[in-house]
């Protein structure tokens, strides 16, 4: 009769613990639901509900701890980590999760030593690997990241994800030749052909060959693929080389994807949109530029300029603009070129001077040549030709050969 009665004690005592365990991952059930939901605040109610029924459930203390991430509550995400490593020291989920939680806080060391011990419990555990390449290249320790990459693309080789990682790694170890090896081989495999095209440019910059990343650049965008330093890097290059459908291209770019408020951008686009005689595109392009930044002189002095080319009164802009700065010298450029249009010489003559006072460019100097040659100085004339030449303005030339020679 006692074994009887011990057998029924043992008995219920499993039963009572299978329905813990039911009850425990019912609870789990329930918060998983209420996590996908993003209601954390409840989740973490029915995790601790589990816990409580049964408190070696490590994956619950995990789940809560990612809940505590989302809340921005990392110190009690780190104890919910740390809880189960103190019951299971080894236990892998923790540490990586654990690694993740020192990347995210930039202590990579810390990270890495978690990550090898997942890695030394599961050699094929690939995210582990994956995040133990990003925490060796944050501390620029590119040879232990190259070895990293190597096995991962040993073990997958299809993930091209990888080679690229790897390219970027070459580049930082400045070896360019195996960097633009992986380039290639990505290129010719048409797998992320915008991307290599874009490290390969960045390559050829280091190397000063400034043409070769030009063409690599302008292919990374015809591949839909650009970044913002990219855009930057690819304009002021093609603006140094007066290629202005390249430039428009590139602040377009930069504009409707990340510099949308940029008014310094709108007014570099309207100047492009002048320089290749699109008048009406400027002066759109302007209007935002004026309507981002009100007191931008330079944008009303360039709207007054596209406004001349299609024969309607910049004067408005002009004095606007000379109104928001004194000194701004291209507003009296264009004002000296208002009055030679009207035909006011002398009014045009003391607003060259003014522009070339402030700032001698080749453009001034021309058209005070301009306004000398109509009031028969010739002298005056090819002084200014000959010293807008100098400066490198292209249409002095011509004039100066005319009036000179």
């Amino acid at each position: 009769m006692k074994n009887f009665f011990s057998f029924i004690a043992i008995f219920v005592s499993l039963i009572s613990n299978i329905y813990s365990q039911q009850s425990a991952y019912d609870f789990f059930v329930l918060a998983e639901n209420a996590y996908k939901n993003n209601n954390c605040k409840q989740a973490i109610v029915y995790y601790d509900k589990a816990i409580a029924l049964n408190k070696f459930y490590y994956d619950a203390y995990l789940a809560k701890a990612k809940c505590y991430m989302t809340l921005n509550n990392k110190n009690e995400a780190m104890n919910q980590i740390n809880q189960v490593l103190t019951m299971k020291k080894d236990y892998a989920p923790a540490l990586f999760m654990r690694a993740e939680y020192y990347y995210n806080d930039k202590m990579y060391k810390e990270a890495i030593n978690d990550l090898i011990d997942v890695i030394s419990q599961n050699k094929y555990f690939y995210p582990a690997h994956s995040l133990l390449v990003e925490a060796y290249i944050s501390l620029k320790d590119y040879e232990n990241a190259l070895n990293e990459i190597n096995f991962l693309i040993s073990e997958q080789p299809t993930e091209y994800k990888y080679l690229l990682k790897r390219a970027h790694i070459y580049k930082n170890l400045k070896q360019y030749d195996n960097a633009l090896k992986d380039c290639n081989n990505l290129i010719n495999k048409g797998n992320l052909i915008g991307e290599a095209y874009c490290l390969k440019g960045d390559i050829n910059l280091e190397l000063m060959k400034n043409n070769e990343a030009f063409t690599d650049y302008s292919n990374a965008i015809s591949h839909n693929f650009y970044t913002r330093e990219m855009l930057i890097t690819y304009l002021n290059m093609a603006m140094k080389d007066s290629k202005l459908p390249e430039a428009q291209h590139a602040l377009e770019l930069l504009i409707n994807n990340y510099e949308e408020k940029n008014a310094y951008y709108h007014m570099l686009l309207g100047k492009i949109f002048i320089d290749q005689k699109i008048y009406e595109s400027a002066i759109n392009t302007l209007n935002i530029a004026i309507s981002l930044r009100p007191n931008y002189d330079t944008a009303y002095v360039y709207r007054a300029m596209a406004k001349r080319f299609i024969n309607k009164d910049p004067l408005n802009d002009i004095r606007r603009a000379l109104y928001l700065n004194s000194k701004n010298s291209l507003a009296y450029e264009e004002l000296g070129i208002y009055y030679i249009n009207k035909k006011l010489y002398s009014q045009a003559l003391e607003n060259l001077n003014n522009a070339i006072k402030l700032n001698p460019s080749g453009r001034a100097y021309y058209y005070r040549a301009i306004v000398w040659d109509i009031n028969g100085d010739r002298t005056s004339a090819c002084a200014d030709l000959q010293q807008s030449m100098n400066l490198g303005y292209l249409e002095a030339k011509a004039s100066y050969d005319k009036i000179c020679h």
